[in-house]
């Protein structure tokens, strides 16, 4: 055979591969072939996936703030529904579930009772949905009529497979070799905690001994040959007053130096979609819950954020209603 026709036969391969009439694996021995195969379907599992929700801004108590401020029970029963269809291994509540009750700049009206009611019924619709359920705490929960810690008392009841151990904190799915990161953006820049009625409620900050903490994650994460996803109410890229962390350089340059082990951070409290990539890792906020006030409310479902993780660690991110679609 001539030169001049092994060089045919290679521009031949190129182009139909090229072309996608073929793949690799035609053309190689029936052992190579099958590994081959079998590693692309393998890159094409998903191994997880998970349901993210934001900015419900629920409440049971008569109010006058606006119409997308209110009763959503049927609501938050949809996207648990929605999860259990789509066979979700967990839920995250991303902040601000329910509404504080602010008319102005006072929570004049406001009782702790009414307050915990709004917690508990948030809780008790989210219990639809089959599996684990977390929660991130946002600005509206800390700046109602009870602290963190009674916030805390209500949410976290494992037996309903509802949690929220610590105000920041972790969990993995080992087999799956991911770990999932809660972060606590509700301080004060002075790095105290924001209060019951408390007045600049909008913007957060993450404070240094919780970034030491995420570093020894991360760090965790990096040994163990996992992947790291992030959660913050607040967000953590670069956007503009109130709506991201006011330490927001500090805390990216601790997760960028981990951009090999943390491709992705979720985040709400903007209301609208958003995504930044920046130094390997993806920022990602989502609509808010409520979004089209012209909607027949009876039978608007709002915006919600189904994510897959794939075995090669790529991730699909794909969202009811308005929210954004995005591969990361």
């Amino acid at each position: 055979m001539s030169d001049k026709t092994n060089i045919n036969r290679r521009q031949f391969i190129k182009a139909t591969v090229a072309t996608g009439a073929v793949s690799v694996s035609d053309f190689a021995p029936p052992a190579l072939s099958q590994k081959l195969h079998d590693a692309e379907r393998n890159s094409n599992k998903i191994k997880l996936k998970f349901g993210v929700i934001n900015d419900v801004h629920h409440t049971i108590t008569e109010h006058d703030l606006g119409p997308d401020i209110g009763e959503h029970s049927e609501w938050i029963k949809a996207f648990a529904e929605a999860m259990n269809a789509a066979g979700a291994s967990f839920v995250v509540s991303n902040g601000d579930q329910v509404h504080e009750g602010y008319n102005g700049g006072i929570p004049s009206r406001y009782k702790e009772t009414e307050f915990t009611r709004n917690l508990e019924t948030y809780k008790e619709n989210m219990r639809l949905f089959k599996g684990p359920s977390y929660y991130v705490l946002g600005n509206h929960e800390c700046c109602g009529a009870i602290d963190k810690d009674g916030i805390r008392s209500i949410w976290h009841y494992p037996e309903d497979n509802q949690f929220i151990p610590e105000n920041y904190f972790q969990f993995d799915y080992p087999e799956q070799k991911l770990r999932f990161i809660v972060l606590d953006s509700q301080y004060e820049p002075d790095g105290t905690d924001k209060k019951p009625f408390c007045r600049g409620y909008a913007e957060g900050y993450i404070p240094p001994q919780q970034l030491q903490w995420l570093c020894e994650q991360l760090d965790e994460v990096r040994h163990n040959d996992y992947l790291a996803i992030i959660f913050s109410h607040q967000i953590l890229g670069n956007i503009h007053y109130p709506y991201g962390v006011s330490n927001a350089g500090e805390v990216q340059r601790v997760i960028e130096s981990y951009s090999d082990v943390v491709p992705v951070a979720f985040h709400g409290h903007l209301h609208d979609n958003a995504v930044q990539r920046q130094n390997g890792v993806t920022y990602v906020s989502a609509r808010r819950w409520i979004v089209d006030l012209s909607a027949d409310w009876a039978k608007r479902f709002g915006d919600w954020l189904l994510v897959e993780v794939f075995s090669d660690n790529r991730i699909r991110v794909t969202g009811h209603g308005a929210s954004l679609s995005l591969d990361i």
